[in-house]
């Protein structure tokens, strides 16, 4: 059997098998941290935000679902969301990790052109980088280098981060890589070159370069830094089909490892202060390319660890991003402490003057909890001598210790803000009460997750059929003989086909060969909650092919009822005798079966 999804064709033991290669548990856990509780593992979803874990991972049966979101899948479908990757593509993967060849004929001449499209951009990157470090080296590069030199850099990290230097020159790697093969048109899409009315050239030009490459280490963007006093000091790739700046973290490839091993990370502001973090032994770090840390960002982080240290800058633009990136890593699920620097000084500064071990020490390990950096930042804001900047501290204050949820980590907040104010605790504890009591009178319902619609009976019993024929294939054979076509949505028929006539039916193939996403979810929250014994899922099975027997005469008997109406009692009498007959046949049939019905787990 031949399994189409999105533009690819693959046999379905191909599919099997390499789905029967990986554990989900093992190949989520890349991504997200989970823990075990009960029957199933459970972390923070990496598809939304949330602070209390609610995606769930069965490894008996090899599913995932989000009850926040209501996302779920097989290992297949996690690949594809995490990654954005079309079904042959995720099934390619897994199969290249495995070590196993794909049959031929995948894709469609379609997907095959983007694939190539895609590989022969990533090459380019890679060519483009390979360009930059050789041009590192050579006597235009002697002034990039002094200048790596300086900062410290020795040539073992240069090398790690594939370091390299664009040449003051026009069309040096347009006319290099254009040697190579490449078109013009594949240069300006990948963001290598400006185009003006009359040609183009080359974006970087007298700059250091500094190669950002996404999780699985492909070179996707470029980071310049010019020499001297060139402008713009700092110059990055435009987002292009490889690179979206609001979802990559700088050196991430480089970090994963030791983030999820010390189950911490350490986020700066720039290239350099990353560099400097990784060669003075802090291999945890990243950066968040540019000032602004995103959502997505946020959410990549908290895929990796639960205790996130943000390092920016002390001057007042560092500063200013910190208290915005820990509002969005507050939102994500990390812990957020913040490590505080000296005034004048950036990381790099600081690691260079002081070593990797003092930053450690001084920096990382003092790092402040949330509330207590922002609660320290505002009295540095405010003379709390004036009486006009105390009350603009007391209100900023009492807004930050409303943040607070827990009700013994609030008081321990309200003493010790009552001592930098220099306030009596309980005008705080007043404040904080008014305060409550004005949002309660302006509460406005926040925005809803996307929840899965409400099910009625009818809808719900053909999902609950391949729920648990998927987990009990025993109970297809006698089951199957009851139903007919009629009693399952046109659109569910191939499947409950395939369920037949599959001797490997299992959840994650189910939810592999559903034609909807809705179906999906709706049955990956049936399969991750389902926990029968076989005795019981038979008792909810005959409930569900019972009921859908009761919902397929109901309709016929409404069907005779119209009929009937359509008639001329006179003229017709003979045929509504006919028609009524069959009516009563279906009534006493459906009687029947309502009576039969044991009180199973079926629909409900």
């Amino acid at each position: 059997m031949q399994v189409t999804r999105m533009e690819g064709n693959l046999p379905e033991e191909f599919i099997e098998d390499i789905r029967t290669r990986f554990d989900i548990v093992e190949l989520v856990a890349q991504f997200v941290q989970l823990k075990k509780s009960g029957r199933n593992y459970f972390g923070l979803c990496p598809f939304h935000n949330e602070k209390t874990p609610s995606f769930s991972v069965s490894q008996e049966k090899q599913i995932f679902h989000c009850f926040g979101c209501g996302e779920g899948g097989n290992v297949y479908t996690f690949l594809m969301k995490m990654e954005g990757l079309a079904f042959p593509v995720a099934v390619r993967e897994l199969a290249q990790r495995a070590g196993i060849a794909m049959p031929e004929s995948t894709f469609s001449p379609a997907m095959q052109g983007a694939e190539l499209a895609k590989k022969r951009l990533l090459e380019l990157m890679k060519l483009a980088s390979r360009y930059y470090q050789y041009m590192l080296k050579q006597p235009s590069g002697r002034p990039a280098l002094q200048y790596l030199h300086e900062r410290g850099l020795n040539e073992e990290t240069m090398e790690r981060f594939s370091l390299g230097f664009a040449p003051d020159a026009w069309r040096g790697l347009k006319t290099f890589l254009q040697r190579k093969g490449f078109k013009e048109k594949e240069l300006l899409e990948i963001g290598l070159l400006i185009a003006n009315d009359k040609s183009s050239y080359d974006r970087f030009r007298g700059r250091i370069i500094y190669p950002i490459a996404n999780q699985r280490g492909d070179m996707i963007a470029f980071g310049g830094r010019a020499l001297g006093d060139g402008q713009p000091k700092y110059l990055n790739s435009p987002e292009t089909p490889l690179f979206e700046k609001s979802k990559t973290l700088y050196a991430l490839d480089v970090a994963r490892e030791s983030i999820r091993r010390e189950k911490k990370a350490v986020i700066f502001e720039g290239y350099m202060d990353v560099i400097a973090a990784h060669q003075a032994g802090i291999p945890q770090a990243v950066a968040s390319l540019g000032t602004s840390l995103t959502e997505a960002q946020a959410r990549l982080l908290r895929n990796q660890t639960e205790e996130v240290v943000i390092v920016y800058d002390a001057d007042a633009a560092g500063q200013a991003a910190t208290w915005r990136g820990l509002q969005i890593l507050r939102q994500a699920g990390c812990l957020v402490k913040v490590g505080r620097l000296p005034q004048g000084l950036d990381p790099d500064d600081f690691i260079r003057r002081f070593g990797g071990d003092a930053f450690k020490k001084e920096v990382i390990e003092q790092a402040l909890l949330l509330v207590d950096y922002q609660l320290m930042n505002l009295v540095e804001q405010y003379n709390v001598e004036k009486d006009d900047e105390r009350i603009q501290l007391f209100t900023k204050m009492t807004d930050v210790l409303a943040s607070v949820d827990n009700a013994m980590e609030r008081e321990d907040y309200v003493q010790k803000a009552a001592t930098l104010i220099k306030l009596p605790a309980s005008a705080i504890r007043e404040e904080l009460t008014k305060n409550q009591r004005q949002k309660k009178s302006h509460v406005r319902r926040p925005e809803q997750l996307r929840l899965l619609p409400k099910q009625g009976a009818t809808e719900k019993a053909p999902l609950q059929i391949l729920a648990l024929w998927a987990r009990f294939p025993s109970l297809i054979p006698a089951s199957a003989l009851e139903l007919t076509s009629e009693d399952v949505p046109s659109e569910l028929r191939d499947v409950f086909v395939t369920a037949q006539s599959n001797n490997i039916f299992s959840p994650s193939l189910l939810l592999d060969i559903l034609p909807h996403e809705k179906y999906r979810q709706m049955l990956s929250r049936l399969l991750i909650d389902e926990d029968y014994d076989e005795k019981t899922a038979k008792k909810a099975l005959d409930d569900c092919v019972k009921y859908l027997k009761c919902v397929r005469i109901a309709l016929q008997r409404k069907e005779i009822e119209a009929q009937m109406a359509n008639l001329d009692s006179v003229a017709a009498k003979g045929e509504i005798a006919e028609l009524s007959k069959k009516w009563l046949a279906l009534r006493k049939m459906e009687e029947s079966i309502n009576q039969a019905k044991e009180g199973g787990k079926g629909v409900g």
